[in-house]
């Protein structure tokens, strides 16, 4: 690929597969390189079905990366409902070095994506792991806009005594009377805990009607990244009650998808997430991530329940780009009305 001409120094534009170990060498030792931005993470996503890594990267005439980003596309199963739904999420802030010309290397990266996919789906979403969005000059210069969202992050250097004293009285009073009466945890990531978790997992996101990926994205997480993927399943009595799919990697244990059935007087789920907190604690993780808390402004179930764990409440936000309002509108109007429907019936 032959390098393009740009206002700053000659880039070229390049894909993982192109340099992957520079691609990861640059994730690892950015102070913000996350799973999400790694090439295993790339691949495992292009093995799913709905899922299509689009990271890209911009390196000098040196063949050093200055910036980075990792926009995956999520489409719809039929082609039917695609141009409704079809949209672009960065699970990661953009990267970029140290370098003066850095900043300028993300907004073109920025430009490359945002012509590339701007026919053909809705919008593109970054979610930033560590750094404030609405505080970013290059997003906004790119016409991102901010959009409020929280998370709950939970220090994982203290003792662990304290971590456990830090949950709310009535929560480690849930989790010692489920765990007492004989609540069982598996935790591996083999492809049939795998999917005992999700069952649990796709029970949750039908009932909150949100969509839930396939089990082929899971799968394919394990055979590129091995053993950062973590599997949980909670029993009891021999049915399975709970589960939860995490990721952990580098200094940070990513909470990413969970589910339970909800058993009366139990509280399996709340065990699982103690159960994860403990094992990340015990190998040296720094950080134990929620995965999300919801918009502070709205009311939000699952974040007055991760607020039991007392971790530390942040708030920095996500960035929109909408390629279409008319079209997100209409989706938006039909997805509220699905959810009306299942509520009514």
């Amino acid at each position: 690929m032959h390098p393009i001409k740009t206002p700053f120094p000659p880039l070229r534009l390049i894909q993982p597969c192109e340099s992957p170990r520079a691609w990861d060498a640059f994730v690892a030792a950015h102070r913000f390189g996350s799973v999400f931005h790694s090439t295993g993470m790339c691949g495992a996503f292009n093995r799913s079905r709905r899922f299509h890594a689009l990271a890209i990267a911009a390196e000098d005439v040196d063949g050093q990366i200055q910036a980075l980003i990792a926009p995956v596309r999520i489409d719809a199963i039929t082609r039917f409902t695609r141009a409704l739904t079809s949209r672009v999420v960065m699970f990661a802030e953009p990267l970029c070095s140290d370098s003066p010309v850095a900043s300028e290397a993300v907004r073109w990266l920025l430009s490359k994506h945002d012509a590339t996919v701007g026919n053909s789906t809705l919008f593109t979403e970054i979610r930033s792991l560590h750094a404030p969005v609405a505080a970013c000059p290059t997003l906004a210069s790119a016409e991102y806009e901010p959009r409020a969202f929280s998370n709950y992050v939970i220090d994982l250097s203290l003792d662990k005594q304290q971590l456990w004293n830090n949950i709310g009285k009535q929560m480690r009073g849930s989790i010692r009377r489920t765990l007492n009466r004989g609540l069982q945890i598996e935790v591996g990531n083999s492809p049939d805990l795998q999917r005992r978790a999700f069952a649990q997992i796709r029970h949750s996101l039908r009932r909150a009607m949100v969509p839930c990926p396939d089990l082929d994205l899971f799968l394919a997480v394990q055979k590129e990244l091995g053993d950062v993927l973590q599997v949980r399943v909670a029993s009891y009595r021999g049915r399975d009650v709970a589960g939860t799919i995490s990721l952990a990697w580098g200094d940070r244990y990513f909470a990413w998808y969970g589910g339970t059935t909800r058993p009366c007087s139990l509280q399996p789920f709340a065990c699982l997430v103690w159960d994860e907190i403990q094992w990340a604690h015990d190998r040296g993780f720094r950080h134990y991530d929620f995965g999300g808390a919801g918009d502070p402004n709205r009311s939000y179930g699952p974040r007055e329940f991760k607020s039991r764990f007392h971790g530390e409440f942040i708030q920095l936000g996500r960035c929109r780009k909408v390629y279409s309002p008319r079209m997100l509108a209409l989706a938006e109007r039909g997805y509220q009305s699905l959810k009306s429907i299942a509520r009514s019936t």
